[in-house]
């Protein structure tokens, strides 16, 4: 998956869409739903989070109550897991500064020239401030968890030979395509796109026109992706297409999408050299994962936590 492709999906994951309420709804939407120690999280602020998570649930999830339940329930839990590291970051006495905020904010805008980053706001209805508070809650929990799971972040040569061994042929990257896409909002859209396409007109020139993806810029191009980079939900219609094919509309959480795969070839397996920070990354990961739970259930055990699902 190229850069661009991570970097927007962690956008979008992180969009939140600010809703109203009225004066006689305020008291509903201030309960509390969960409580940290002194850190508090009420239904309105909880309500503004999940915003971005039920506009990438599809039409029929959303109308199922139980999925939709089901869905608030575990954002609910992911929003806990947070607050508990904030929690601990308050402790360890670690913030992220401006300066640091701001050079994130640069880092992703990088992928968004202007005023495609701006649009991506302006389409959605959505606070940048208030996207970047959610980024900066990201950050923090990324410091925490460095600071107290990867105090030791070296990797030794025995180490990286011997992860390389046990996973190298994981890594042949076998069949390879690069694609393009047009990413809509609506599925009636697509199908407009999808019927200009059938008519004649260039998959490149309406990308550009049409497109939501960052990639729109430059033609819809995805770059080079294999098997197991995508989203399953993306990856299936994809593989199945030819060189020069052109998909019909596929619906997933991001959106709808149309694909044209543009080449096909196989790539051999890299070797060791190029392979070292990837290696270094995975052993450090697995690290992290190991480490995790526990780290968290020590935290649980320390605060006073209050939870109530019921509110939402």
């Amino acid at each position: 998956m190229t850069d661009r492709k991570k970097i927007a999906i962690g956008v979008l994951a992180l969009l939140l869409a600010l809703g109203c309420s009225n004066q006689g709804e305020r008291s509903a939407q201030d309960q509390v739903v969960v409580r940290v120690d002194n850190q508090i999280l009420t239904l309105a602020e909880f309500n503004e989070y999940f915003e971005t998570i039920s506009l990438s649930l599809d039409s029929e999830n959303a109308q199922d109550n139980n999925a939709a339940r089901e869905a608030r329930v575990s954002f609910l839990l992911q929003l806990v897991e947070e607050m508990i590291i904030i929690r601990r970051a308050e402790e360890l006495h670690l913030s992220i500064s401006a300066e640091e905020l701001d050079e994130a904010v640069r880092e992703i805008q990088k992928d968004y020239p202007q005023p495609d980053f701006e649009d991506i706001f302006l389409k959605q209805a959505i606070s940048f401030e208030a996207w970047k508070e959610r980024l900066r809650k990201r950050l923090l929990v990324e410091k925490v968890m460095r600071e107290e799971l990867l105090k030791e972040d070296s990797v030794t040569v025995e180490e990286m030979r011997d992860y390389y061994n046990r996973h190298r042929e994981e890594w042949s990257r076998g069949e390879e395509i690069r694609a393009r896409q047009i990413l809509l909002p609506t599925e009636d859209q697509a199908k407009e796109v999808l019927q200009s396409l059938q008519n004649g007109e260039t998959f490149s020139t309406l990308a550009r026109r049409h497109s939501i993806a960052p990639e729109a810029q430059f033609d819809g191009d995805m770059g080079y992706v294999v098997r197991g980079e995508l989203p399953s939900s993306l990856e299936a219609p994809l593989f199945d297409l030819k060189p020069g094919d052109v998909s019909s509309v596929v619906k997933t959480p991001y959106g709808f999408h149309i694909f044209q795969v543009i080449e096909k070839r196989e790539t051999p397996v890299p070797d060791i050299d190029e392979s070292i920070e990837r290696i270094k990354q995975e052993i450090l990961k697995g690290r992290l994962e190991t480490a995790y739970r526990p780290w968290l259930d020590e935290l649980r055990s320390r605060y006073d936590i209050e939870v109530n699902t019921e509110t939402i």
